[in-house]
């Protein structure tokens, strides 16, 4: 930690850095406050022609390759979200400060910032499988994190050299051998002039803890989960060879990761893809050229390797019991990225269930706060299944809740959560959506639908209501419109969304389950509530494909990890959300 005479130098060096450039700074500060105005925000971009083009190439980055570009800029902004906007408006003017490019003093500055891209992407991508909350903080403190060590290298250029050759020739730490230099280190530089800059402690103590040991107790439990995540997330970057951070200890093998992270060879294939594509990308906002698929093609490579000296020739009972662990714990993680509990809405009852026909589950609900404050319900199913269709989802859901922070209208956020689908996937990946948008009053909702299954509306009176769809699935088509239906819900009145692995449940001879069988079975149970609703669904789901379990399916699969073996059978995932008015 820092003496008196080291904390004068640190301060000595964060004075001359100054502070972040002017229209950056306005940027961060507006799109820190989950109330932003948009047009407010575009208008300041747009005083600074380098920042917007950056925005607008960063918005198309995607959907250039698809021949459809987005040339306005508020539009640029509602896709990419407020949290994204601060990040890269920090990373902007972070390399203003700071740009890459040759050094006599560092090797090469261009390999800092690959390697705080990397990190950022593959922290985000790390708290995304962990099931964090803390995705965009992650993308953020990893570009952060080597902020005090590029001031030391630019305004201390002989003591860091002599630093990194220290670090290198000793095989230790390079905070380690900056104390031996210093007597402080490039965290207690970054941490001070993240606070300079007036930005959240969370990332000045997470920059400023990230190269030191510390008690348990010492920093906040929010600043130790992101700690933890940036230091997985460097190790990975380090293994892989994605840029320099000056480090001369040894790290581990990129064979070796997929253990030493945890995660099963398809997340680590997804966290891999990931980390290349948003590398390609916003490398371009700051001029440096990075190699293409850089991080897959190590591992793939590693992984010859390993086949090579014949340690592919495993057990396959182990390597499958092995993989089924870490499928068990991914499911368990996504499970995490669900509502941790169902918000209480005065005059209403709420429910819900996700049931996944594989470990992980391209279904998923989420319950969203729009930006005038309404309660939105939202239900999503996207294409395929397994480990692919998961981590589209989590996309999905994170997009959502950022997007409901800057509009109230229903319509809106689905034109915006399309376009972001598009220009992120394949052409071929989409998924349908319902999204009910709750009146303050309690006297009904706003709903629009982006090709999802029809909810049913049961009224108190006995009859049946299906909203039917008027938008095509997101991710499909750029630049679709939603219209948004206003729908009275009097007492007693009961909604039901559903995924189509409800209706398409089939018998093994082919018969699929139907609206007709579910609009019979919530008749049946709609007096008992929601929950029982639920639960009656799933089980006439199992007696439907004839495995009935012997106890309720609901109580089955809160209860605990197993799932219903009629439900187990149904080779799609099953998610409900029922909503009851009280009488």
């Amino acid at each position: 930690m820092e003496t008196a005479t080291s904390r004068t130098f640190v301060a000595d060096l964060v004075s001359r850095v100054g502070s972040l450039p002017s229209v950056a700074a306005q940027v961060v500060s507006l799109a820190s406050d989950p109330a932003c105005d948009i047009g407010s925000l575009a208008r300041v971009i747009m005083s600074d022609n380098a920042m917007s083009m950056r925005f607008l190439a960063l918005a198309n980055a995607a959907s250039v390759s698809h021949g459809r570009e987005t040339r306005n800029l508020r539009a640029a902004l509602l896709k990419l979200g407020l949290r994204r906007v601060r990040n890269v408006a920090l990373l902007m003017g972070m390399h203003d400060m700071v740009p890459s490019g040759a050094s006599r003093q560092w090797p090469d500055s261009s390999e800092l910032w690959k390697f705080n891209l990397a990190t950022a992407s593959c922290a985000q991508g790390l708290a995304w499988l962990r099931g964090s909350q803390q995705h965009e903080d992650a993308w953020l403190a990893g570009i952060l994190h080597t902020i005090g060590l590029a001031v030391m290298a630019q305004r201390a250029g002989p003591e860091m050299l002599r630093a990194v050759e220290m670090a290198r020739s000793a095989n230790m730490p390079l905070a380690e051998a900056e104390m031996r230099v210093f007597d402080f280190h490039h965290g207690e530089v970054g941490g001070r002039l993240l606070r300079e800059w007036h930005l959240p402690t969370l990332f000045a103590d997470a920059v400023e803890y990230l190269p030191e040991n510390f008690e348990s107790g010492e920093i906040s439990a929010e600043t130790a989960g992101l700690v933890a995540l940036l230091r997985e997330a460097v190790l990975a970057v380090r293994a892989i060879g994605f840029g320099d951070n000056g480090d001369g200890d040894e790290c581990c093998l990129p064979e070796e990761l997929a253990g030493r992270l945890g995660l099963a060879e398809p997340e680590m294939q997804a966290l891999a893809d990931k980390v290349d594509r948003e590398v390609q990308e916003t490398s371009r906002l700051i001029g440096l050229d990075v190699p293409a698929d850089h991080f897959a093609s190590t591992l793939a490579k590693s992984q010859e390797e390993v086949a090579r000296l014949g340690l592919a020739g495993l057990d396959e009972t182990m390597a499958r019991e092995d993989l089924e662990q870490q499928m068990n714990a991914a499911r368990e993680i996504q499970q995490r990225l669900l509502p941790r509990c169902l918000p209480d809405l005065p005059g209403h009852r709420l429910a819900a269930v996700n049931v996944p026909s594989l470990h992980t589950s391209g279904d998923t609900y989420d319950c969203l706060r729009m930006s005038d404050g309404a309660v939105a319900l939202a239900i999503a199913d996207v294409s395929g299944k397994g480990m692919p269709a998961a981590l589209l989802t989590g996309t999905l859901q994170a997009s959502l809740r950022a997007l409901s922070r800057v509009t109230d209208d229903p319509g809106q956020l689905l034109e915006a959560a399309n376009g972001a689908l598009f220009e992120s996937t394949d052409p071929e990946r989409f998924a349908t959506l319902f999204l009910a948008v709750l009146c303050p009053d309690g006297s009904g909702l706003r709903y629009a639908s982006a090709g999802h299954n029809p909810p049913l509306m049961l009224r108190a009176d006995g009859r049946a209501q299906w909203l039917k769809p008027a938008g095509t699935p997101l991710g499909m088509i750029p630049d679709m419109t939603y219209p948004v239906f206003p729908v009275a819900m009097g007492p007693g009145d009961l909604l039901v969304a559903y995924t189509d692995g409800v209706t398409e449940a089939m018998t093994p001879e082919g018969d699929e389950f139907g609206e007709a069988g579910l609009e019979a079975v919530v008749r049946a149970a709609a007096a008992d509530g929601p929950q029982a609703v639920i639960d009656r669904v799933l089980e006439a789901i199992a007696l439907h494909i004839r495995q009935c379990a012997e106890e309720s399916a609901a109580d089955r699969l809160l209860g605990s990890a197993a799932i219903p073996p009629g439900l187990a059978a149904a080779g799609d995932d099953i998610t409900l959300v029922v909503l009851a008015r009280d009488a």
